[in-house]
């Protein structure tokens, strides 16, 4: 009769995490190490890790900002573009009933930097009434996407593309406000916070320098711009 097993039947590790770029990143250069390699070899290593930690924390700002609930916590990381992104507010219609008043509201993009789609939010700001005071927190916004700093947002709509690119204007946002205590305000105000492709472009632009001077191989460099490729897509 066959024994059994002391340790048990195998099963597979669901927690088991993939590989991730900087480790396959080591398998692929571990040759560096190895004796009797030569300095330029050592130098272009380290270049190579240098590059891909900078990778992975561009990575990780994009992925971090893409979450609206990451966003609410963590707010600084998104720059302020009200003012070179400029929201055209349009009034839609109003609800007589339910005191509930429409607007269409698109953004233009006149940063002069593509714009990294799904990290554009537009945060209304303050609405006034007659008088001057702000009765934001007195409203009601059905279709608000969550809070950032206590304040509605909407995510800005890119057609499908993965950026806004300058000069051109996002799709329109609908934006609906209630007033329970029957309220008269004027248009809502609102500002934009993103992120511009500017910095990713910026790791483009360095990679392919230090390959045109030879410190980077072909191959290196594609290595080092797959992960901001995959952020293109």
């Amino acid at each position: 009769m066959m024994g059994k097993n002391a340790a048990g039947p195998r099963t597979m590790n669901p927690t088991r995490q993939q590989p991730q770029y900087l480790d396959l990143l080591l398998l692929t250069y571990r040759d560096a190490f190895a004796a009797g390699s030569d300095q330029s070899g050592r130098r272009s290593w380290w270049y190579i890790v240098g590059l891909m930690l900078l990778v992975a924390f561009f990575f990780s700002l994009v992925m971090l900002v893409t979450s609206p609930q990451a966003m609410a916590v963590d707010l600084g990381q998104l720059e302020d573009l009200t003012g070179g992104v400029v929201p055209v507010v349009m009034f839609e219609g109003h609800d007589t009933f339910t005191n509930e008043y429409v607007y269409s509201v698109k953004v233009i993009n006149q940063t002069g930097d593509p714009l990294v789609a799904g990290t554009l939010f537009l945060v209304l700001s303050e609405v006034l009434d007659l008088s001057g005071k702000d009765v934001l927190g007195s409203l009601e916004v059905p279709n608000q996407e969550g809070t950032i700093g206590g304040k509605p947002y909407f995510v800005i709509p890119a057609g499908g593309l993965s950026e806004l690119p300058s000069y051109q204007e996002g799709q329109p946002i609908n934006v609906r406000l209630r007033s329970p205590d029957y309220v008269i305000f004027y248009p809502p105000s609102f500002r934009v916070i993103g992120v511009r492709r500017r910095a990713t472009q910026s790791l483009e632009t360095l990679i392919r320098q230090l390959t045109d001077k030879g410190v980077l191989s072909e191959a290196e460099a594609q290595e080092a711009l797959r992960p901001l490729q995959r952020l293109s897509e």
